[in-house]
């Protein structure tokens, strides 16, 4: 790895720190730390003392930290135990709701295929029952021109005697 030269300042005072991080890690830290020294900045307090301070309450937050950490730790044990099986059902559910998206579009067509054949076999019927009062009226006609026919007949046959 390879090593850093890197120019902090802390409390106002300059620092040369020689690391293997990253030059912007270890800025980030040294204003961490120097902000924690600014919150305990009193005039009453030596720098050792505001030094001692600092560190106590950047203990402090790692202390809370590494307790929510563990917290964490112990909250995700389960979920991840299980994740592996409840991944594989999740893949098997999205195949299934493939397979349903595709029996739902299969179904769709075959709704609309029968609906146009719903359409032309009531055309069909229509035409049908047109047909059938047509052919009603037919026999009606025929029906009357048969009375006339026969009346006419009876005329006839009745002129024919009196001649």
């Amino acid at each position: 790895m390879s090593e850093y030269k890197v120019d902090v300042k802390i409390a106002g005072k300059t620092y040369t720190l020689v690391t293997d991080e990253a030059k912007d890690n270890i800025k980030d830290i040294a204003e961490i730390f120097d902000g924690k020294i600014q919150e305990v900045k009193s005039n009453r307090l030596t720098f050792d003392r505001q030094l001692v301070l600092a560190g106590l309450n950047i203990t402090d937050d790692f202390y809370k930290l590494s307790k929510q950490y563990d917290s964490l730790k112990e909250k995700s044990e389960e979920p991840c135990k299980y994740y592996p099986t409840i991944k594989e059902e999740v893949e098997k559910l999205k195949e299934e709701n493939k397979k349903l998206l595709d029996e739902n579009e299969k179904n769709t067509k075959a709704i609309s295929d029968l609906k146009i054949e719903n359409t032309k076999l009531e055309q069909s019927l229509n035409k049908y029952r047109n047909s059938r009062e047509t052919i009603e009226k037919l026999k009606n006609e025929v029906k009357r021109l048969q009375v006339e026919v026969m009346d006419l007949s009876k005329e006839n046959d009745m002129l024919k005697g009196k001649l």
